[in-house]
């Protein structure tokens, strides 16, 4: 049973009716399902140091599951790629689950405008030839969060929001939804009587587009505009997530192990965002491939949630497309990072390129509604 009743593709600003906003959690309309063994098997999972006693019990929960699991008692991104380079078998393995924050298991260190961020990025070459292959996502927190994403709970309601502080400014983003299957409800803010509805999605977005004092913008614990607080870390934690909804958030800084990222973990969603500055494209781009900006990386995500089947392969295939037409210029930094020439990032091609990372289970199925087909066309300037 649905909230609304599709013909072909999804519809704008209709999902609130008594049904949704009455919704119990014994009066669940939507489908809710657990990932088969078979996929779960599939995960290599590497556990960074967070204490004998958790250790064995996040080691019990992988056998449980049937996935893979090694421990890493190093403390540099260096030595974590090593062994996942060693453990990880292509014909066996999916997706790699890291298990423990930045302190706990070493990302990758950036540095971009005397800013210090981290990313994950690196860490998914599992062949050596410097370019992003296999799906990698974070957990970190105590224990019962670890444990909760591991094999979560999944919804299938077809329902997706969208934070937008200038909803009426274009309808591109909501039609890019539309087209990928979901009903789409647009939010300019949190407020609580929205945390049932939210309960229920399965895929929420925060963008970050138009003009620069009234567009969306980023910290590690809130989304804000220059007026107002669009979604806190705190109210976050009153939403109840039904089954692992996919968040996604353009705004900057949003990815640091802060408040806002904590509570998402916490309630059980799987989070992609940025650690660094994220910038807008100045000019247009025929291919989201081309456009090294952070409307290339959203575009690219919505334009192959229909072509593979995990969301972690959705967003390995976007930072390995953005990467292979990137220009040899930004390339090279990219690659003094993973040599370890250097930690600082100076272009913002480079930086939006490698500053995404996926907090969660890799191996959650891509989101997407009935009759998904979506092209994203020409990237315009959006500022």
């Amino acid at each position: 049973m649905n909230v609304i009743r599709k013909s072909g593709k999804g519809v704008i600003n209709r999902i609130r009716k008594p049904s949704v906003n009455k919704l119990t959690d014994r009066d669940l309309p939507f489908e809710v399902g657990r990932t088969s063994r078979q996929i779960l098997r599939k995960l290599l999972v590497v556990c960074g140091k967070v204490g004998k006693e958790n250790t064995e019990l996040y080691k019990n929960k992988a056998r449980e599951i049937g996935a893979d699991f090694v421990s890493e008692t190093e403390s540099s991104w260096v030595s974590t790629h090593k062994t996942i380079k060693q453990n990880f078998e292509p014909d066996k393995h999916a997706g790699i689950l890291l298990l423990g924050s930045n302190k706990q298991l070493p990302a990758t260190p950036l540095t971009y405008q005397g800013v210090f961020g981290f990313t994950d990025w690196f860490l998914q070459d599992t062949t050596g030839d410097g370019t992003p292959d296999s799906p990698v996502g974070r957990v970190f927190g105590p224990p019962d969060t670890i444990l909760s994403h591991f094999d979560p709970m999944i919804i299938d309601s077809d329902i997706a929001i969208l934070f937008d502080s200038q909803p009426d400014r274009s309808t591109r983003h909501v039609e890019s939804l539309v087209d990928l299957g979901f009903d789409v409800e647009i939010l300019k803010r949190f407020k609580p009587e929205d945390a049932k509805l939210l309960g229920v999605t399965e895929f929420i977005l925060q963008f970050s587009d138009g003009v620069f004092t009234s567009r969306i913008h980023g910290t590690p614990e809130k989304w804000v505009s220059h007026n107002s607080v669009i979604l806190s870390a705190q109210q976050v934690s009153t939403i109840k997530f039904q089954g692992y909804p996919v968040v996604y958030s353009e705004a900057c800084s949003t990815a640091q192990e802060g408040p806002l990222l904590k509570a998402f973990l916490k309630q059980c969603a799987c989070y992609i965002g940025a650690t660094l500055d994220t910038m807008n494209n100045t000019e247009p781009f025929e291919n989201w491939m081309d456009c090294a900006f952070s409307d290339g990386w959203k575009y690219g995500f919505l334009d192959l949630l229909d072509t593979h089947d995990l969301i972690g392969q959705v967003k390995t295939q976007v930072d390995r497309g953005l990467h292979e037409h990137l220009d040899a210029k930004y390339k090279r930094e990219i690659d003094n990072i993973r040599n370890g020439k250097s930690s600082e990032l100076e272009s913002s091609q480079a930086v939006s390129t490698v500053e995404w990372v996926l907090f969660g289970n890799p191996l959650r199925r891509t989101t997407v509604g009935p009759h998904a087909d979506f092209t994203p066309g020409t990237i315009v300037v959006d500022t």
